[in-house]
Order: structure tokens, then sequence, then C-alpha cells
């Protein structure tokens, strides 16, 4: 389409949708994305997110989150909206919302915050994304610019392994806001907390934390580069909340630090090792009883059944999921056989004395071509696909790599490994006072956890030599049955 004839379009487009009122600010603004359409888009994308990350089978804290939720929505720009707040099973400390009143945090976030007011402060953050109508405002740039709005994957669940998400969640997720609209939040954030009674003084402390755990790559989406410096939002929200309750005059605001930690015991932290987890060269997978080599430097990410390994620099990666199909040649078919796939190769082999298929293809994604190394291995009735992706012209030395992983696989029966369990939050007072680093000596961080002293200062919000004073509450970890 030539640049005048999708201008044309849009114009007509623009006629029909109209400008919209924005419920928040009261202004006029083009938008063209319908109401209607935002649920339709979110209620799609909300399958696709819980389908990838899965939920947190928690119904005490899912409840609370909920009832929290509820009282915010019902002062908000938007009371009469349908909201759905969910808690994903998900270790990253991550919270966000897409267009529909879908509001999601993990259970990662959960563990970091430190207070029911810093709850009510994210989750009011991301119910004013939603009140503020800023994933449509989004929307609506990226159909100017003509990216589109693609809501479904038209490949399959094994495409969808390849290439990370499906499109329509992944899309969705992808819309980064600016620093206005998030700017924008934080103040509807404290807005509705404050209106509804909650002290979100505490939400400033998050900022701190954030700040924090800015240093370590795993522990937040790489998008959150996008957001406002942590430090400036601290400053911000801490001004911004003194003021709301100043002008507000309630007598008291709730902010319940007790009740919502101790809703945290037994909140699992972390990845679940029965999903994978890596040691001494070796993935080990317990819930599926197997394990496979891993080069040194190479990461592990888990997520919903899934395994994600990286090589150091993320030029190169292998991708391991269940396949639908009950045997390896047949497994092998359905993945060749997917739009999108250019199969180069296919080979049928022995794998740790399992049948199993091969298929070398290219996939053409968003981002270019990648080269894929699928290997399919048929055991005990379940067919366990490894893709190995690389760069085209990096896969001749990528190759005995990516295939050594797939080719290592065996079946686990360590019974250690196959028994570990996940970490989980506990919750104890400090039996006596002095620095934090002195006190939780009496609870030692789990091995494998990752986290060493410093760490589990920043989960408490406090610092490492930092005193505390008998009786206080502080999160440690345990295994569970430990």
């Amino acid at each position: 389409m030539t640049h005048a004839r999708r201008a044309a379009a849009l114009v007509a487009l623009a006629l029909v949708a109209g400008c919209a009122t924005n419920p928040v600010t009261g202004e006029r603004e083009l938008m063209l994305v319908s109401k209607r359409q935002e649920e339709a888009l979110g209620r799609d994308a909300d399958r696709e997110i819980v389908a990838q990350f899965g939920l947190y089978q928690g119904p005490a804290l899912q409840r609370y989150v909920e009832d929290v939720g509820h009282r915010l929505v019902a002062v908000s720009h938007r009371p009469n909206m349908t909201f759905t707040f969910r808690i994903l099973d998900d270790p990253v400390v991550n919270a966000f919302a897409l267009p529909g009143g879908y509001v999601y945090l993990t259970r990662g976030i959960l563990a970091y915050l430190q207070s029911e007011g810093a709850m009510t402060m994210v989750l009011g953050h991301e119910v004013g994304h939603v009140t503020a109508r800023h994933g449509a405002q989004r929307l609506t740039r990226q159909q100017l610019l003509g990216l589109g709005i693609g809501i479904t994957s038209l490949l399959g669940d094994d495409f969808a392994l390849v290439t990370g998400i499906a499109a329509g969640g992944g899309q969705l997720l992808l819309l980064k806001y600016d620093r206005d609209q998030e700017r924008q939040s934080d103040q509807l954030g404290v807005t509705y907390g404050t209106r509804a009674g909650f002290d979100t003084t505490d939400g400033a402390t998050f900022f701190s934390t954030l700040q924090r755990l800015s240093g370590d790559r795993g522990a937040l989406p790489s998008w959150f580069s996008t957001h406002p410096d942590p430090g400036e939002r601290h400053d911000t929200v801490r001004a911004q909340s003194q003021r709301a309750q100043a002008e507000a005059g309630l007598a008291s605001y709730q902010n319940d630090k007790a009740g919502y930690l101790r809703r945290l015991q037994g909140l699992p932290f972390g990845p679940d090792p029965q999903q994978g987890f890596l040691e001494r060269g070796w993935v080990n997978h317990p819930a599926q009883r197997w394990r496979a080599p891993v080069p040194g430097g190479w990461t592990l990410h888990t997520q919903a059944g899934r395994l994600q390994l990286a090589a150091p620099d993320g030029a190169r990666a292998v991708l391991v999921g269940l396949a639908k199909e009950g045997d390896a040649a047949a497994a092998a078919s359905a993945f060749a056989a997917q739009e999108g796939v250019a199969v180069r190769d296919r080979s049928d082999l022995t794998v740790g004395g399992f049948p199993a298929a091969r298929v070398e293809s290219t996939i053409r994604t968003s981002n270019g071509e990648v080269a894929v190394l699928s290997t399919f291995i048929a055991r005990e009735g379940r067919v366990h696909a490894f893709h190995g992706l690389a760069e085209p012209a990096d896969l001749p030395a990528a190759r005995a790599t990516l295939l050594g992983i797939a080719e290592g696989f065996q079946a686990l029966t360590d019974p250690r490994a196959l028994s570990i369990q996940p970490a989980e939050v506990h919750i104890v007072e400090a039996p006596r006072t002095g620095t934090f680093r002195s006190v939780v000596r009496d609870w030692p961080v789990p091995e494998g956890v990752g986290l060493d002293v410093e760490g589990l200062a920043i989960l408490n919000g406090v610092g490492a030599d930092e005193t505390v004073t008998q009786g206080t509450l502080l999160k440690v970890l345990r295994r569970r049955g430990g």
C-alpha cells in the first residue's frame, strides 16, 4: 500500500472510530480501538498469558489480591468495568495489565513487596493503565504506524515454543508504555489507593527494592528499562501519597504489614526445581525424570513446563518441551508440516536408547530467519522436543553444541535430584535485636536458590547491616518439607 493510500485508509478508519473521551483526563483523543475491541483483545491474550506462565495455585492469596483490586476499581475512573486479577506462577518480579481489565501480579513480585500498602500501590498502578486506556493508546499508535495488532498464532504450539510466545499475548505484553504513561499510572495508583483508604506510602519503598534488583538481569523483565528511574519514582510517590492523604483527610489509612507478610507463608520462591534445575554441568528435570548435559556458562529459565537454555551471549539457545504426539516420528512430521517451517533435512535416529527423529529447518520470525535443529525423543509415552536455535550463519559452528544437549538425553535416577523441592517463603520473628546479617544466620538460605545474605536483605526491604529489632517479622527461605 502506498503512503497516500495508507493515509487515506487511516483517515477513513478514524472517521469511523471517531474520537473518544479519555475516562481519566476527560480529554478527546483519537482512538482506533473501541472498548469492545479492548475487551476482546484482552480476553484472547489472557488465555495465552495463562498458558505461557501458569497460575499460582494459592486460593487464599488469590482472593486477597482480588479483594484489594476490586476495592481500587470501585473508586477508579471506570468503577463499572469488569476487572480480572490473576497471580502468575512466575518467579520474575513483574506486574502488568492488558486492555479489557486484565491485571497480573507474579508470585515473584508478591514475595518482594513488604506490606499491603505497597501491594495496593502496584495494583492501583496497573488498574490505572487500564482506566486511562494506555493499552488502547499504544495499539492505536501501532496501527497508525502500520504495525497491526495480530491476536492469534497461526503456527501452533511447537512454533510458539520456538518463538517464545504466541502472537496475541506477546504483542500486547510488548506494548511498552512511555514514561509519561508510567508516571500517570503511578499517580493513579496513589489516588485510587488513598480513595479506598489504603496507605500507599510503602509503595515508594518498593521502588528502592526495584533499584537494588536492577543489577540482576534475571530478576526484572528487560522492558523495565523504559520505566522512569526507580529513585525518582520513590521520591515522587512518597510525596504524592502524603499530599493525597492530606487532601482526603481520612482519620487513618490501612497498611497491614504484618497481615500481608503472614499471607506470604509458604509462597514458592524462585523457579520450581521439579521443573528443571542446573547442577554440575547437567540440566535435571525431576518431574519428567530426565537429564541432559549443558555447556559451561549457559543459563536456564523455566516457565509453564518449558525450559529455555541459553548461551552466555544469548546467540545460541535450546528450548525444551513436550510434543503433543505420541511418538517421535509423528512429532517430527507435525512440526515439519507447520506453515513457516522450511525443512532442510530430516532423519530418524536413537538417543540414549530411545527412538528419536530430527528435523533441520529455518523459521522466519519478525527478527529474521532462525536456524533450528529439532530433536524429538520418545520415552515412557511422552515425546521430548529439543529445539536448538542459532543464526543461520552461525549454525556450522553451533551444530555440535546444540545437538550435544539433545543427544546427551538420559534417564534421571539420582534419588536426591528426583526428590528436590522448591524453596518457600517462611515468616519468622527476629529472636533478638541485631544486624539483619547476624539475625538471619539462624536461617541459612537453601543451597541452589541463588540468593546470598545481601539478596535476602533485598527480599526483606532492608540493608544487610541494618539493625532489626527483636520481634520484627522477617522473610526467610526453606525447602518445602524442610
